[in-house]
C-alpha cells in the first residue's frame, strides 16, 4: 500500500464538494478500496454493524445501507443473518463491486446532497458508514429520517470535523422539531493506523402517533 497516495486520496474526498470530482475519485479507488482500508485499519464498518445488531432482533428487517460502497457493511450484516438489505451508492464502480458479494436484495444509485426517490417510512433501519460529508448538510439526515419507519434506528458515522458546526446543530434542531426521539453518540476508533476516531451516532425516530 502507498500510504502517501491513500492519504492524498482520502484528504481529497474529505474536502470535495463537486459531485463530478467525488464520482471520479471513487471510480479511481474502487478496485483497491477494501484492501487499502484494511491496511489502514478501517474498523468503522465492523463497529457500526456491531452497534446496529442489538437494535434489530428480526433478521427479516428491511435495512438501508446508505453509501454502501463495495458492500463491506452488507457483508458483515449478512454474516449475522440479515438478508433483506438494500444498498445505495453514488459510484457505479463501487456498486459493481458490491454486486459481487451477494449481500443485497438490490443496489441503487443515490446522491445524498438532494432528496432521494424513496417513499416515507420505508425502512426498518438505516446504516451509513464513512459516508457523511459537507455536501450533505441539511439534506442527508432529514432524508434518512423521512424514509425511516417510526420508532426505528438510524446509525451513521461522522468524522469530528463534520460533527462540530454541522451535524451537531442539525441534530439539536431535529430534536427540537420532534423529528428525533433519542440520540446516542459514541466516540470510537475509525481508522487505527491513522489513530483517527469518529462519532457513531444512533438516532431513533419517534413512534407514530395514535
Amino acid at each position: 500500500m502507498d500510504d502517501d497516495r491513500l492519504h492524498k486520496l482520502i484528504n481529497k474526498l474529505i474536502v470535495a464538494t463537486d459531485p463530478v470530482e467525488v464520482v471520479s475519485l471513487y471510480s479511481e479507488w474502487a478496485e483497491r478500496y477494501e484492501s487499502d482500508l484494511d491496511d489502514f485499519g478501517y474498523v468503522a464498518p465492523q463497529l457500526a454493524s456491531e452497534a446496529l445488531i442489538p437494535l434489530l432482533h428480526d433478521t427479516n428487517a428491511l435495512i438501508y445501507d446508505a453509501g454502501c460502497g463495495t458492500g463491506i457493511v452488507g457483508k458483515l450484516l449478512g454474516e449475522q443473518g440479515y438478508h433483506n438489505i438494500v444498498g445505495a451508492d453514488f459510484s457505479d464502480e463501487m456498486r459493481k463491486h458490491a454486486e459481487q458479494i451477494d449481500a443485497y436484495t438490490r443496489l441503487e444509485y443515490a446522491d445524498y446532497s438532494k432528496a432521494v426517490d424513496i417513499k416515507d417510512a420505508t425502512y426498518d433501519a438505516i446504516i451509513s458508514v464513512g459516508v457523511y460529508t459537507a455536501r450533505f448538510e441539511g439534506t442527508f439526515i432529514r432524508e434518512m429520517l423521512r424514509i425511516l419507519k417510526p420508532g426505528c434506528p438510524f446509525l451513521f458515522s461522522c468524522r469530528p470535523h463534520y460533527y462540530e458546526g454541522d451535524v451537531e446543530p442539525q441534530l439539536a434542531q431535529l430534536r427540537h422539531d420532534g423529528k428525533i426521539a433519542s440520540i446516542e453518540i459514541e466516540d470510537k476508533p475509525y481508522m487505527l493506523k491513522q489513530q483517527a476516531n469518529a462519532y457513531y451516532i444512533t438516532l431513533h425516530k419517534p413512534q407514530a402517533k395514535l
